[in-house]
């Protein structure tokens, strides 16, 4: 038996109010099916956050229509759970994933298929404040796995949470994965993918995203998914990884901007995609974005690149005309100041995603913009 394992496509997300950014998302999630077509897989699972909004648009839809009608075309099956951005709000709206069960994509949120000779189990995402407070989660699991009917099939369990020590939520798996019960357990929701590893006589893997959906990421994880082998009850996986569009990092003062600007002229960037540019700065000259993105337009770079993001920090004493600066200003940072007002760490960390969002963008037209076609992310 052989299956692919993929996870965190975020399917529809324009990224930097970009088109362009959407479609990278839509190719990254192809060329997992090209993988799944051409290793000949049985079976794919999909570990949540398929599309990157519960409300996706029409575009979104029509693409995911057309990732499942290519696999039904090799018969190929694909199981997903929903994500944290999959979900709706569970009251007024049910998931986008919903629709797509038309079409043969399986959803399984707290539920079990052995359609195919294999116990295949759907935990969906499930906040880390109502695991501590109000699920026992290991029982939890115990109760997926207490549904098969023939446990001796291949066990494998689908999950969207937040373990330590990829996030702060005080869950750690190995306190609540039963022994013995499950022979692959495939996690979403970190999209640094991680080696394989066993806990509890598990097969744990954390496939990561199939794109870049923030430049932390690019330190720097190739993105991809894992084709799984199985035989006699054993499993090996691995990884194969896809082309994506490049992210470039480069850091600069004063004195070496100009050895920046140099290299980006030595760049081969003849790619099909242009690459994606991050510049983080110090200055103590007050050196701003715009003459920053001046010296890159002057040798022809601005052009050659999708998207420059640009962060300088000042660290002269000079100040701009219009800045107000009291003299008992201790510079508390706006998550320092968030940490002091919310007890809730979810709360906060889903305002600080809502922060990194708002980073993106460099014109407040484009951010209107993708806030209206976004509304989740005002959903707190």
């Amino acid at each position: 038996m052989r299956f692919l394992h993929l996870s965190d496509t975020h399917l529809g997300y324009h990224q930097y109010g970009l088109v362009e950014r959407a479609k990278d998302y839509f190719d990254a999630f192809m060329s997992a099916v090209d993988v799944a077509i051409d290793r000949k897989v049985d079976f794919i699972i999909h570990t949540g956050d398929f599309f990157h909004t519960h409300r996706p648009s029409n575009q979104t839809l029509l693409e995911g229509i057309e990732i499942i009608r290519r696999l039904n075309d090799h018969n190929i099956p694909i199981f997903t759970i929903a994500g944290n951005h999959d979900r709706g709000s569970g009251v007024r709206d049910t998931t986008a994933l919903e629709i797509l069960k038309h079409m043969g994509l399986k959803v399984l949120d707290k539920g079990l298929d052995d359609s195919l000779g294999v116990n295949i189990f759907g935990l969906k995402y499930i906040s880390p404040i109502f695991v501590r407070r109000n699920l026992k989660l290991e029982e939890t699991f115990e109760n997926l796995y207490n549904q098969a009917k023939n446990k001796n099939n291949f066990n494998i369990l689908m999950l969207h949470l937040e373990f330590e020590p990829f996030f702060n939520s005080g869950i750690k798996l190995e306190h609540y994965l039963p022994e013995g019960m499950y022979n692959y357990v495939g996690i979403g929701h970190y999209h640094q993918r991680q080696e394989p590893i066993n806990i509890n006589g598990s097969t744990v893997v954390y496939s990561g995203s199939t794109e870049y959906t923030q430049f932390n990421e690019k330190l720097y994880t190739e993105k991809g998914c894992y084709v799984v082998e199985v035989e006699n009850g054993s499993c090996r996986a691995e990884f194969v990884p896809i082309k994506n569009r490049m992210f470039l990092s480069y850091s600069f003062n004063d004195e070496t901007i100009s050895d920046v600007i140099n290299s980006l002229k030595e760049l081969d960037l003849s790619s099909d995609k242009k690459p994606i540019l991050s510049l983080e700065g110090s200055t103590k000259n007050f050196l701003t974005n715009k003459e920053v993105f001046n010296l890159l337009q002057n040798e022809g770079l601005m052009d050659k690149f999708l998207h420059v993001k640009c962060e300088i920090k000042n660290l002269s004493n000079k100040v701009l005309e219009f800045q107000v600066i009291q003299e008992d200003d201790k510079s508390t940072t706006i998550k320092e100041k968030l940490k002091e007002l919310l007890e809730e760490p979810e709360l906060l960390s889903r305002i600080e995603k809502v922060l990194e969002e708002i980073k993106a963008f460099e014109d407040i037209k484009d951010f209107e913009a993708y806030i209206e076609s976004h509304q989740e992310l005002l959903e707190l």
